[in-house]
């Protein structure tokens, strides 16, 4: 139980709907959604480095700091609003709070070397990804609020896809980015979503941040990743570039053991039988 934080205001639980009630006792959506809420919070912490990367395209700038950016927020205001009715026992703001603090140590620093086309071609990965979870996640939902919350965030992620995409496409040959240096990106940034970012916003999932008793069943994070990754294969059409770029999570096998550091990224490997992805493709995001 959390000791350092007042009460939260959301500890009595408020008599939702058949499916909400339902949806309390699911640990795949809860955790799920908890921390995509907290990582969409956490999107902040990257943009410096980001409004730095494209500083030479001041309209696509623009982009990022006006629509992006608010778009990111957006996302975390609502999942955060629906935790806090469907779970009000979960002390949302401790947990971002820790969150924040623990993720503030891997916000990337000035991305001005790198070069348009990488920036962007980091921030497309991220954003297909995003969809393809939030597409996954809001068709196994039987809450449809939570179906059409998680569908609106999957349609935002496509959109962003899209304008990163076009970015990465019209800077790519001019900065002699290759196809195997985009496709080795696309495996790192893949690669540290699972053994990075949504590991570390799990990690403050837990019993600490909870008032009383917890409605669901507490998975480890091996346990989380494996149904996730059967939720997308259950709901979701993988071509060869969506299987690629949601790979981490098809493969929990490698995941380090439970209580092992999560502060750590994993080093991106490059399955052999891999082909190269292009970013061109549209099926599926």
């Amino acid at each position: 139980m959390t000791t350092n934080s007042p009460r939260s205001p959301f500890a009595t639980h408020r008599q939702g709907s058949p499916q909400q009630l339902v949806t309390r006792h699911n640990a795949v959506l809860f955790y799920g959604v908890a921390a995509a809420s907290l990582l969409e919070m956490g999107v902040s912490q990257h943009a410096p480095a980001l409004a730095v990367a494209f500083t030479a395209d001041p309209a696509f700038r623009a982009w990022v700091e006006d629509s992006w950016m608010p778009a990111k927020t957006d996302h975390a205001r609502h999942a955060r609003s629906y935790i806090e009715t469907v779970w009000p026992e979960f002390d949302w703001s401790a947990a971002c709070d820790a969150f924040s603090a623990d993720y503030r140590r891997f916000a990337p620093g000035s991305r001005s070397n790198q070069g348009i086309a990488r920036a962007a071609l980091v921030c497309s990965v991220a954003s297909a990804q995003a969809a393809m979870f939030y597409r996954g996640l809001g068709a196994a939902a039987d809450d449809l609020e939570l179906r059409r919350l998680l569908r609106g965030m999957a349609a935002d992620e496509i959109a962003h896809f899209e304008c990163f995409r076009e970015c990465y496409e019209n800077y790519r040959r001019r900065e002699r980015l290759g196809v195997l240096a985009s496709f080795r990106g696309v495996i790192a940034c893949a690669s540290r979503a699972r053994d990075l970012d949504v590991q570390l916003a799990f990690k403050h999932l837990k019993g600490e941040h909870w008032y009383g008793g917890v409605p669901l069943q507490d998975l480890g994070y091996g346990e989380f990743i494996a149904r996730v990754g059967r939720v997308v294969r259950r709901h979701l059409p993988l071509g060869p570039a969506q299987r690629l770029l949601f790979k981490p999570w098809l493969t929990a096998r490698d995941l380090p053991e439970e209580g092992d550091s999560a502060a750590t990224p994993a080093k991106p490997r490059v399955a052999a039988d891999s082909q190269p992805v292009s970013l061109t493709n549209r099926r599926g995001q």
